[in-house]
């Protein structure tokens, strides 16, 4: 828990996508008047996401489709981290294992299918097949280095859980011997990015999350208050095996409004 939170009033939010604000194509009942509440009362807040098979430009405009409003100034997902962290440690080339719609975001770098400074791992779905698998291994292989944008094992769908980007990720590390770097959630660097963008100090932030490890517990490590909803990912997790312990438990990104218009105490269930 945040040292001394008693004292601390969320000034301003990092609110997850998927599992929190919608389903895929599905969204959470009272999810648009949250957000538009929200922003009427005037609380920063961005949009933080491990979707890696969209960029900003494409999720702002899968969320303006499903009613949210969504600039693609609000929303921070891990290629921004990895282009950050490409540049500060000089990696020079790349090798995309993810979806092509996320190579804008490394537009400064060169794309190379041989010889790469670092394998960059996302979510490719379907096409996730054995033979971009092993391209990827044999670039590791010859010094590349794994830049993961997240290590999340599933993400809940319309249909039910789906593999995500981490299983993948592990694989090519048991094969290389080699340890992935991760730049996305449950990052302290990703949360960093996140909060220079929105410009308030990290005690005074809420990170609102369906996943109790990926987004509480992330968010909880890098001195942000934690606020857990029971939706998306929520319901394949016991709290009672987790050390994560969140500042605050509401059943859904609607109930998010009424919390903070409370006098805040930690902990508590709404």
């Amino acid at each position: 828990m945040n040292e001394d939170n008693n004292d601390i009033r969320i000034q301003g939010l990092l609110i997850d996508l998927d599992g929190v604000l919608y389903l895929n194509h599905e969204l959470v009942p009272g999810a648009i008047d949250a957000i538009s509440e929200i922003r009427t009362a005037g609380v920063p807040f961005r949009f933080v996401t491990n979707t890696t098979r969209m960029n900003p430009a494409s999720i702002s405009g899968h969320m303006e489709n499903l009613g949210f409003e969504a600039s693609i100034d609000e929303i921070i997902s891990p290629p921004v981290a990895a282009a950050a962290f490409m540049e500060k440690n000089d990696l020079q080339s790349y090798h995309l294992l993810a979806s092509p719609d996320l190579a804008d975001a490394f537009s400064s770098f060169q794309a190379q299918d041989e010889g790469a400074d670092a394998v960059i791992i996302g979510d490719l779905g379907e096409v996730f097949t054995f033979d971009r698998l092993n391209t990827a291994f044999r670039i590791i292989m010859d010094g590349a280095q794994i830049l993961a944008l997240h290590k999340d094992r599933f993400w809940q769908t319309e249909s039910g859980p789906r593999l995500d980007t981490g299983p993948f990720v592990s694989a090519l590390e048991f094969a290389s011997g080699k340890q992935a770097i991760v730049v996305g959630k449950p990052e302290k660097a990703f949360f960093d990015i996140a909060l220079q963008n929105l410009q308030i100090e990290a005690p005074n932030v809420a990170m609102v999350g369906d996943s109790i490890e990926t987004d509480i517990g992330g968010a909880m490590e890098s001195r942000l208050q934690g606020i857990l909803v029971r939706t998306g990912n929520y319901q394949f997790h016991d709290e009672s095996e987790s050390q994560v312990s969140p500042d605050f438990i509401i059943d859904s990104i609607a109930d998010l409004p009424a919390l903070l218009r409370s006098p805040l105490s930690p902990q508590q269930e709404r």
